[in-house]
């Protein structure tokens, strides 16, 4: 069996996700987004807007890391040239992080089903992505590992948002990281408008089953769960450990405040 960590992180925004993947990751690293390209690149393109006037780490967007980037920058849509305040330094990238950007696998699965179908099949032999150079300097990176970008938000809202139904998933993402001996990283989008906490995410109450248990409960003015539910904390905690990500000013490991108990 495979002593490969399993982690769930804080919650990042696309360009911290990017960040730490070009900072710590390379090739056969698999980043896989639990949404369409589309979309991804939309918060993407919107967190740079965004963030301007801050200072950021380097980072770099694909199909192999890289491609999508010219989606991101300003006027890609037009010839104008109109000037901006100030560049994202994810669109002035130095080289080396432009190199390694071209080695990272980056996979869009835009429904639950499409994820489970993934992982059932997925192999690093099977990557049009190429290996980097045999005297590619690779020290300070991590082992091979499979990177999730959404795994939460793609049950959310549909009838696999149950302890059931991330518990099916997730056992598939374990399975396939002890079979390729790989770590396996879950981290969740951030949002602007509406910030999440790794506690609060984790404290977030589903129910057992799904399906026909996913209905509000009638007692409930925000709209409850009927039937019995847990906190989505007590269903990951069996494979993931849970920690800050080093994009958080404090980054520490959090302590599993959930109860002893599995679902």
């Amino acid at each position: 069996m495979s002593s490969a960590p399993f982690l769930f992180l804080s919650p990042a925004f696309p360009s911290e996700l990017l960040s730490y993947i070009l900072n710590h990751h390379i090739y056969p690293t698999t980043l896989i987004i639990c949404s369409s390209r589309v979309e991804f690149l939309a918060a993407l393109a919107d967190d740079v807007r965004q963030d301007t006037t801050h200072s950021k780490e380097p980072v770099f967007v694909e199909n192999d890391v890289e491609t999508s980037l010219a989606a991101t920058e300003p006027g890609a849509a037009s010839t104008t040239g109109k000037h901006t305040p100030r560049e994202h330094r994810l669109l002035s990238s130095p080289l080396y992080q432009v190199a390694i950007s071209r080695h990272i696998r980056v996979v869009y699965v835009p429904t639950v089903t499409h994820l489970r179908s993934y992982l059932s099949v997925f192999s690093p032999d099977d990557s049009k992505i190429p290996a980097p150079p045999v005297l590619f300097n690779a020290s300070g990176k991590k082992p091979p590992c499979i990177v999730l970008y959404g795994f939460l938000q793609i049950h959310r809202d549909t009838s696999e948002w149950s302890a059931q139904g991330l518990g099916n998933s997730a056992s598939a993402l374990v399975e396939l990281g002890h079979r390729l001996s790989w770590e396996t990283t879950i981290i969740e989008p951030q949002r602007r408008n509406l910030v999440f906490s790794l506690n609060g995410i984790l404290k977030e109450t589903i129910p057992f089953l799904s399906g026909g248990s996913r209905r509000p409960g009638p007692d409930s003015e925000e709209g409850g769960w009927a039937g019995r539910t847990v906190e989505v904390g007590r269903v990951m905690k069996r494979w993931f450990r849970f920690q800050q990500g080093e994009w958080e000013e404090n980054p520490h490991e959090d302590k599993d405040e959930t109860p002893g108990n599995e679902a």
